[in-house]
């Protein structure tokens, strides 16, 4: 059964998740990792592999939105060196019959006293190895370029004096040769202050992006250059005040904060040796905070991927929750790829200090299985839940065993919230079982120990929000959360807060408060827009209950947004059964006498296009938890759908008998009687 009522677009699913630098050996450190060195320069010369070639491309602006087609969120769909088209590189193509320019730049405005990068990008046409000469003035490299393969090259160019200059870059192969004239237009320094101040006039810190004259980005030095996953954009964290050197003329400076703030920008000329000043006021369009909802990334790594660049800080943290106005950051302790634990060493179990009234820095855990069954996370944990993951080969514990439930169970019994985190990469019942991070889910859920799951995540939404509807028409209730699954010390990831799960909490923000409220329900999540729903005076994971019998509710939903939706939506039990289309933006409200005859849930949905504020994902989305309706006392079932988890369980245990690692018979049994114990109850749900 195909739940969704309305046609919306299936956005494409993600190649990848995992961090992948795309250098050439030794070379991670250039943009790879994060650093504190600011953004002004690259100082270095020589042969690039495609990942360091492709984000030193993205630091011009206008060639973001050329690369973009070429992204998959925070992952580029090649790593072919010839797709880098844009139009500041020297492009050549060797043939058999000698070289041949494809683009030839002519001009380059440059900041005087500051390394420009001149990129090359050499295709190999021919069926054998070539070798290229290139030489800028005194950079000259040879490079080895395989047959029908390419390869880039960052040719270091400074000139001091601010003043016009030319320089003769020659490439040679066997007898062939090419030449070009290069024009630089080179700009004196100029200084920049800037200062950041919220909708009252204080002091606040900010996501910031900053355009030179020369259209690169800029970062100061000692802040963390970053680049969002979806716009391909170049950007840093300010605490309130930043100051820096800049090419003389035209600069940009733009500042926001988290997903309720206004993009405020300021266009300034800025002239050779002198100081200038300016003040950005940010400006609130939504402020969930003021009636009780705070709002949560159920999942960020401060320090992942590799044991080493270990390098990012609690202080760190703090800026960025500040910067993005997120108010519960739940940054997790984990593995990667072996036995390696992350950041082990800041669990607390308790709010780290530099956190304060608005905002909760916590470390909790992900529990991670590389085999057939999952990941989850935690909310509120008291003590890590041990061991911290399984089946990983070349480590302690390569087992697939003991399965998801028992990481789960012991979060649950520590009062502790346990929730799947990106469960589908696409829509479908094999592929969602086959490529999901979420595969036991239905058993845990079924035996009562997982309270959330993150529908907006670095996953398809369409495809994590069609398991949640299939799980609530099985009666279960199981609020909706939100998480990045965000590696905080690489340059090129998903942003913290980009998506977010905003939770009530009646008394302020308390974080045993937002914990228990959380596992309620009481609930939405967001990349974005503002989604609320009210059934008779009944909110998100609150219980309306009705006598048996026919009848109609009143439902209102109602939606705030600053950027465009295609439909926002009335949902009841996975159909949609009232919908606005083509929403510009601002305030909606929709209402509809809902008939019901039988128990149901009921939510608001909200979708729409790509748009540059959103961040991470290739489209808006948003949609509260549901409020549940009881008719007759009795819970929301549709068969059919309880059917279905009869057939994913016992998919899953097919996987388990075939890929399951277990180092003894009775390991394995228990796992299998596990599963068995969920089959029968959705063996009884579907009759």
């Amino acid at each position: 059964m195909f739940l969704l009522g309305v046609a919306i677009r299936s956005p494409r699913t993600v190649a990848g998740q995992g961090a992948v630098s795309h250098s050439l050996t030794g070379h991670e450190e250039m943009t790879f990792w994060t650093h504190r060195r600011g953004l002004e320069q690259l100082d270095f010369s020589g042969e690039v592999g495609f990942g360091d070639m492709a984000r030193l491309l993205l630091r011009r602006r206008e060639n973001t939105y050329r690369l973009t087609e070429l992204r998959d969120r925070f992952t580029f769909r090649t790593v072919n060196m010839a797709k880098l088209s844009t139009p500041d590189v020297f492009r050549l193509r060797v043939t058999d019959r000698g070289l041949v320019w494809l683009n030839r730049p002519e001009r380059y405005v440059a900041f005087a006293g500051r390394v420009l990068n001149v990129p090359m990008i050499i295709e190999n046409a021919t069926a054998n190895e070539a070798t290229v000469d290139a030489a800028l003035e005194a950079n000259r490299h040879t490079v080895k370029v395989a047959a029908g393969k390419s390869s880039g090259l960052l040719f270091k160019w400074v000139e001091r004096t601010p003043s016009p200059a030319r320089a003769l870059l020659e490439v040679k192969h066997k007898d062939s040769t090419l030449n070009a004239l290069v024009h630089m237009d080179n700009r004196p320094p100029a200084r920049l202050r800037v200062k950041i101040v919220d909708e009252n006039g204080q002091p606040s810190a900010a996501r910031v992006y900053v355009t030179g004259a020369d259209g690169l980005s800029y970062v100061p030095k000692g802040s963390v250059p970053r680049i969002t996953a979806m716009s391909a954009e170049y950007f840093f964290h300010s605490g309130g005040t930043f100051q820096m050197e800049m090419p003389a003329g035209f600069t940009r400076i733009e500042a926001t904060r988290g997903l309720e703030y206004e993009l405020a920008s300021a266009e300034v000329s800025l002239q050779r040796d002198n100081d200038e000043e300016i003040t950005l006021r940010l400006k609130r369009w939504s402020d969930m905070s003021r009636d009780g909802w705070w709002s949560s990334d159920s999942h960020i790594h401060m320090n992942y991927t590799a044991p080493h660049h270990q390098v990012m800080t609690p202080e760190d943290m703090r800026l960025l929750t500040l910067g993005e106005d997120l108010h519960v950051p739940n940054f997790l302790v984990a593995n990667s790829g072996g036995e390696f634990i992350h950041d082990e060493q800041y669990f607390e179990a308790k709010p780290h200090a530099l956190s304060d009234a608005r905002h909760i820095l916590y470390w909790n855990e992900e529990f991670r299985n590389s085999g057939p069954y999952g990941h989850i996370a935690f909310y509120g944990l008291k003590s890590l839940v041990r061991p911290f993951y399984t089946g990983f080969r070349n480590t302690p514990y390569p087992d697939d065993y003991p399965a998801n439930y028992a990481a789960a169970k012991a979060g649950k019994d520590q009062g502790a919230a346990v929730l799947y985190v990106h469960p589908g990469m696409s829509s479908g019942y094999d592929s969602v079982l086959g490529g999901a991070g979420a595969k036991e889910l239905p058993v845990d859920l079924a035996l009562g120990v997982i309270d959330a799951m993150d529908v907006v995540s670095n996953n398809d939404e369409q495809a994590g929000m069609e398991l949640w509807y299939k799980l609530l028409n099985c009666g279960f209730r199981l609020g909706i959360s939100a998480g990045t699954d965000s590696f905080v010390n690489v340059t090129d990831h998903y942003l913290p807060g980009g998506h977010r799960v905003f939770v009530k909490t009646p008394n302020g923000l308390r974080y045993g408060d937002w914990v228990e409220n959380y596992k309620r329900g009481r609930s939405f999540a967001t990349n974005g827009p503002v989604v609320m729903i009210d059934v008779e005076g009944k909110g998100p994971g609150e219980e309306l209950a009705l006598a048996a019998g026919p009848r109609k509710v009143k439902v209102t939903a109602r939606v705030r947004t600053a950027v465009p939706l295609d439909s926002f939506a009335i949902v009841v039990n996975g159909v949609a059964v009232a919908a606005q289309r083509n929403l510009e933006g601002g305030e909606q409200t929709l209402t509809a006498e809902v008939p019901l005859t039988a128990s149901s849930w009921i939510a608001a949905r909200a979708m729409g296009p790509r748009h540059r504020l959103v961040l991470n994902d290739p489209g808006a989305f948003a949609h509260t938890s549901p409020v549940y309706v009881t008719v007759g006392g009795r819970k929301v079932l549709i068969r059919e759908d309880a059917r279905y988890f009869v057939g994913w369980i016992d998919r899953l245990k097919e996987n388990t008998d075939r890929r399951g690692r277990f180092s003894k018979p009775e390991q394995k049994r228990e796992v299998m009687e596990l599963f068995e114990r969920a089959r029968k109850v959705f063996l009884a749900l579907a009759g």
